[in-house]
């Protein structure tokens, strides 16, 4: 089987962004070959894959836009791009394998020249996601209006995958049940592959690394803002602080971006002693050395930190919402998402009950057994299920 992917930001900055380079490296590794577009601007040497360099400079947010680049570099080069993988290989591509909307235009491109079926994957559900957060009032106001503004062209890219994608992954179920809700796409294309355990993220150095017995010490990882529900897990603490709560320490991991409004509400809230904001740092060492993990996510579709907290063995309790709710199952390590009342609850019965605590701890474990398996392994048999059905 050979595959054909593309990558052409200049920086590896989401953990989509990053879990896209990581399959294209694990089917390589199964023996397919692939061959990724990558931009000569990204620091990046491939492990197994191929890659065919194009530089192509483009700003972050500005006109015109890089998804339009992207596409006029790839039409540009075509010709070398052809050549360079009839150098290698003297059968056709069988597949285009594409992730996320920057890169829509050029796999849309790719299809049509090479003939290839197209498999899409989704990495997130734009339009719920800004519902909920325009809802929570997570957002300023040009983050509001311009949420207004590109759901009509959201939706517009979920047609055109839709119409045009021969095989479409989803990282959960409910995200896929909203993408046929407003496409009418038939599910019979539609494959749900969540993330998985495994390197290069989670090293054999961090897997079951916690022992915690009691919760002493507790971590958030993710925005320092609004939209992973870190204001709700403030409003939390404040409760649990009112009810003579003084401990646990609470270390918040992220990037200072937007930060202000946040510690605004900390000083308000008064639970300034209470709090160490970390910023943006590896959070296995967290994971591994403190003894629980909050996770108030407004919206997640799948939420990569929660297993990787499973695979240290801290216990994660979290919202339930989009891939969260998939991967954590039991109702004792979720909580409505937004409830802050409820937070404060799940926080406090695991302080003043160990064997609650313990329970939580078994939970989890359990869960994170679910999630060791060969990832790329089920995207190849996806590729192969299709290939025997329209053979």
């Amino acid at each position: 089987m050979t595959i054909l992917g593309i990558y052409l930001l200049n920086q590896i900055r989401t953990g989509g962004n990053r879990k896209y380079l990581e399959i294209v490296e694990g089917l390589a590794s199964r023996g397919v070959t692939v061959f990724v577009i990558m931009n000569s601007f990204l620091d990046y040497t491939p492990v197994n894959f191929i890659k065919i360099e194009l530089p192509i400079k483009y700003g972050q947010h500005k006109f015109p836009p890089a998804s339009f680049l992207f596409k006029k570099n790839v039409k540009e080069n075509i010709r070398q791009i052809e050549e360079f993988i009839s150098g290698y290989i003297n059968t056709s591509v069988d597949f285009i394998l594409s992730f996320g909307d920057t890169h829509l235009k050029s796999a849309l491109f790719l299809r049509k020249i090479f003939k290839a079926p197209l498999f899409y994957g989704f990495r997130a559900n734009d339009i719920d996601r800004a519902h909920i957060l325009r809802a929570y009032g997570g957002m300023s106001l040009l983050e509001y209006l311009f949420s207004i503004l590109y759901e009509p062209i959201n939706r517009y890219r979920e047609k055109q995958v839709a119409r045009n994608a021969e095989l479409i992954s989803f990282l959960n179920n409910s995200d896929k049940n909203r993408f046929i809700e407003r496409t009418g796409c038939s599910e019979s294309k539609i494959t749900v592959i969540p993330n998985h355990i495994g390197l290069p993220r989670c090293t054999p150095e961090f897997k079951n690394k916690n022992h915690s017995e009691e919760v002493k010490n507790i971590v958030y990882v993710g925005s320092l803002s609004a939209d992973k529900g870190l204001w709700d897990l403030l409003k939390a603490i404040a409760i649990l602080k009112k009810d003579g709560y003084t401990k646990p320490h609470y270390y918040m991991l992220g990037r200072p971006e937007n930060i202000n409004p946040t510690l605004n509400l900390i000083k308000e809230l008064d639970i300034e002693e209470l709090i160490s904001i970390e910023g943006y740092k590896d959070p296995f060492p967290y994971f591994a050395k403190y003894d629980l993990f909050i996770y108030p996510s407004l919206y997640d579709s799948f939420g990569n930190v929660v297993t990787e907290s499973l695979h240290t063995g801290c216990p994660v309790i979290a919202s339930s919402v989009g891939g969260i709710t998939d991967i954590l199952s039991y109702p004792e390590l979720l909580f409505k998402s937004g409830d802050f009342q409820e937070i404060a609850d799940k926080i406090e019965l695991c302080i003043k009950d160990k064997d609650h605590y313990h329970k939580i701890r078994q939970l989890c474990s359990e869960r994170a057994e679910k999630y060791y398996f060969d990832w790329a392994e089920r995207y190849e048999n996806a590729m192969k299920a299709y290939k025997l059905k329209v053979d």
